[in-house]
């Protein structure tokens, strides 16, 4: 039996709202590898129907283990790997097979577009996104932990930024959905940190780097309702791992003092009037982006 050129591994678990789509949408590929974490919905009957290469594995709260077992099951040439509640688009499928079959890299970052609470984002950290996604077998491998980087031997490129050869990817369709991964992934985050500080400078500084950063200089501003709820959240989300590692080392109410606080509110008082000034003179123009930038300039 000729090996195949194409493995695709998808990772399920209780995914059964979008997983027909993701496997409709790669079966160009000669194999399709499905690794499910013990689902309690009906994925793994919608699974079975749509491969013969299905295995179970144990749920650890996180994707990164079982990845790299079921990347351990493909027997193609290439790897692509998909998440259960991604698509393949009809011009991405076509540019995956003239890679495979005429490779200029070893690994390819593929863009990807998230439909967040019904919205395909383009601002706010979101897009493009680039995923590493399409591989040669043995060229790519993830650590255990999560939201590990991928250590890559070879060459690597970037397909570039054109929606019409992005992944979509139907993300979050809740607050609650949101909310509910955020406490589960910052617990695992937390519980794999040791020693850490947690003064207020901490706190104040992992909500506000992440909040500017979306907010503003990535125009969160400009997606309306979604940029600024999708802004606090993921900000909260930075907060949540500081204070879980606190909670971890006992609560200790020494970390938290009067004038350290008052010095942290400060500090975050200071970067937002920069940070609003500095969008003010992006989107403005004559008089009013001459005052914006004194006022940058001098503080005031």
């Amino acid at each position: 039996m000729q090996q195949p050129l194409l493995s695709v591994v998808i990772n399920t678990k209780n995914s059964e709202a979008f997983l027909d789509k993701a496997l409709k949408s790669v079966t160009f590929a000669d194999e399709i590898v499905v690794v499910d974490m013990h689902s309690t919905d009906t994925t793994q009957k919608i699974a079975k129907s749509a491969t013969n290469h299905f295995y179970t594995f144990d749920d650890v709260g996180y994707v990164e283990p079982a990845r790299n077992f079921a990347i351990s099951k493909a027997s193609g040439n290439w790897i692509l790997i998909l998440d259960a509640d991604e698509e393949v688009p009809e011009r991405l499928q076509q540019r995956i097979l003239q890679l495979v079959a005429d490779p200029s890299a070893d690994a390819y970052f593929i863009p990807r577009s998230n439909e967040v609470f019904g919205k395909e984002l383009r601002k706010t950290g979101w897009w493009p996104d680039h995923q590493l996604r399409l591989f040669k077998a043995g060229t790519v491998t993830w650590d255990d932990q999560i939201h590990s980087v991928p250590k890559v031997t070879g060459k690597v490129e970037y397909l570039p930024s054109d929606e019409s050869v992005a992944i979509l990817h139907h993300n979050y369709q809740h607050i609650s959905q949101f909310v509910e991964r955020m406490n589960n992934y910052t617990s695992i985050e937390a519980n794999n940190v040791g020693e850490a500080s947690t003064t207020p400078t901490e706190v104040f500084g992992a909500f506000k780097d992440e909040f500017f950063r979306r907010l503003f200089k990535n125009e969160g501003l400009s997606e309306g309702m979604h940029g600024v709820s999708l802004s606090f959240l993921q900000s909260f989300y930075q907060i949540l791992v500081v204070l879980k590692i606190w909670e971890k080392q006992g609560f200790k109410e020494e970390a938290l003092t009067e004038r350290a606080t008052l010095s942290a509110l400060r500090e975050f008082d200071k970067e937002l009037r920069y940070w609003m000034l500095t969008y003010k003179i992006r989107k403005s123009s004559g008089l009013i982006r001459l005052f914006a930038r004194m006022r940058r300039k001098f503080g005031l």
